[in-house]
């Protein structure tokens, strides 16, 4: 069994029994100690139908390298990374494939970087080297076998998100709240518990066979059950969560979806009221909208690539009070920087129940910006799409090759980027008016697509 193609920008992620097992996993936890050389590691796990055998096999790796293991159960991935730096540990491991279908299994990772600092390992930020000594087994077991201890971590954690927001300040909002059967569930029942919310819970039961859909809410169709459910009920509010809750995502009173680097200038708005002249950091991909917002509200914003672990990299950076992402990924510096998915939902009905308006209001607010949205396009060769599209714009516009290839025009933009992954290329286009908007997409989807 090949394990290279496990070893992703972000994390590791593999079909499970094909591509991870949990021998790899065994070897992976041993390479992790070997490289990151922790002491005491929190471990936890999603409800995915393999987690359980997985997760195990992480722990039988860490103790054969000596560790302490805290051992927090069955939690979402914002659960792990909080209680990693609240009980001030030196690593931690997280067994979950995130947003991808029941099929899959991964990891993601927390360690100390050379600045003491608690980091997230991803490509060029230590999986380059995990990979390589996880092929050559490159480690020495312990001699005397680690310990392992059950941590009870619920109650902190909801101490600490509803720290973010005044919770009496809530109106009884009429809130749909879809899990999609991953841990938003779990955490939603306990995080939202005697708040004057008026909560429909959809899909709260944790099921790793996604019985309903797919716990993954950027993709239209596993938003439509929550949608229906907002209109049906002339609901307040719709939130639903990716499989792990590193995510969220909004879907307003008339049921639209709210992208994401809208959320990203609410909340940066937010945060600088509090907090004036802050840094904010955003990814490339997003609207003009947040820098717009972040400058106009006296901050200062900070453009990033694409990925957790850039953006916690440059918050860490910068000194930032927040970072967010089109995705639905939000960072928080009191979070140690790591991103959460029920600090925005807790924001959001604060500033809904505060300002009294509702969120289709509070985003008309930010102004006139016309977006595509990401649109993947699969392409036999990424590279020479990407030479046709720099070609035909590269004596039009400024071009800045961050990450893909963005490209600034007067009254419109885009970036094109390829995913980690697969032959697929990512747009997001954005203009000044709708009609612009439209045309250039048209534009660039034929210059791909031919």
């Amino acid at each position: 069994m090949s394990i290279g193609n496990i070893f992703r920008n972000y994390d590791i992620r593999g079909e499970y029994g094909t591509d991870l097992n949990p021998e790899i996993g065994e070897k992976i936890a041993k390479a992790f100690v070997a490289y990151a050389k922790p002491k005491k590691v929190v471990l936890g796990c999603d409800m995915r139908t393999s987690s359980p055998d997985l997760k195990e096999a992480i722990l039988t790796g860490l103790l054969a390298m000596g560790i302490e293991v805290y051992d927090i159960g069955m939690v979402s991935t914002d659960v792990l990374y909080f209680s990693t730096w609240h009980y001030k540990m030196d690593g931690a491991i997280m067994v979950t494939a995130s947003h991808m279908p029941k099929e899959f299994n991964g990891l993601k990772f927390l360690r100390l970087n050379e600045s003491g600092k608690l980091a997230p390992i991803g490509r060029g930020l230590g999986m380059e080297e995990l990979e390589k000594i996880t092929q050559e087994e490159n480690w020495t077991e312990s001699e005397i076998k680690g310990l392992v201890y059950k941590k009870e971590v619920w109650s902190d954690f909801v101490n600490f998100v509803h720290s973010f927001v005044d919770i009496n300040s809530f109106k009884p909002l009429k809130v749909i709240m879809d899990a999609g059967n991953g841990m938003g569930g779990v955490v939603a029942e306990k995080v939202f518990v005697n708040t004057n919310l008026d909560i429909t819970p959809m899909f709260f039961e944790p099921d790793g066979s996604f019985p309903n859909h797919t716990a993954n809410p950027i993709l239209p169709e596993n938003r439509e059950d929550l949608v229906l459910k907002v209109k049906q009920e002339k609901a307040d509010l719709g939130i639903a969560w990716d499989a792990d809750c590193d995510r969220v995502y909004f879907i307003d009173e008339n049921g639209d979806f709210v992208n994401g680097d809208f959320v990203t200038a609410l909340l940066a708005v937010n945060f600088l009221e509090k907090k004036p002249g802050s840094n904010i950091v955003y990814d490339i991909r997003a609207s003009k909208v947040v820098p717009d917002l972040v400058e106009k509200n006296g901050g200062h914003a900070h453009k990033e690539k694409v990925g957790h672990t850039y953006i916690k990299h440059r918050m860490r950076e910068t000194e930032a009070i927040f970072g967010g992402e089109i995705s639905g990924h939000y960072y928080f510096s009191d979070n140690e920087y790591m991103d959460s998915g029920f600090i925005p939902a807790l924001m959001i009905i604060e500033m809904i129940s505060k300002q009294n308006k509702t969120l289709s209001q509070l985003i008309k607010e930010l102004g006139d910006y016309h977006v595509s949205g990401e649109i993947n396009f699969t392409v036999t060769s990424v590279s020479d799409v990407l030479k046709k599209i720099e070609d035909k714009y590269s004596n039009a516009g400024d071009i800045n090759k961050m990450d893909g290839i963005s490209f600034e025009f007067d009254d419109w933009r885009f970036n094109v980027r390829p995913s980690a992954n697969d032959p697929v290329l990512r747009l997001n286009l954005e203009a000044k008016t709708k009609e612009k908007m439209e045309e250039k997409l048209e534009e660039i989807r034929e210059l791909i697509e031919n």
